[in-house]
């Protein structure tokens, strides 16, 4: 997977993922949608046989770097979680 920055503000990003997968995108939107400071999280396809997407996240007068940087570590903790969770059922 790609990442590449197309537009950066104070209060928003907007940035082209290459060869990753919905699932993923789906994942992190809803992550953003969790977080009280963002007001618009989404991604639209480029075009169906691309594997290419474009991520957009807004926050509400909230520096995006800080907003985004919880968006990915509330992720990383819940996949942790889910993990040792999983792993559980094989004891």
């Amino acid at each position: 997977m790609e990442i590449e920055v197309l537009e950066k503000t104070e209060n928003s990003i907007k940035f082209k993922v290459k060869g990753g997968s919905q699932s993923i995108l789906n994942f992190l939107k809803a992550e953003a949608d969790s977080v009280q400071s963002v007001s618009f999280a989404g991604f639209a396809l480029e075009h169906p046989l691309d594997k290419s997407s474009t991520f957009v996240i807004r926050t509400v007068n909230k520096d995006v770097d800080k907003v985004f940087k919880k968006v990915i570590d509330k992720a990383l903790d819940d996949v942790k979680d889910a993990k040792k969770q999983m792993l559980g059922l094989f004891k």
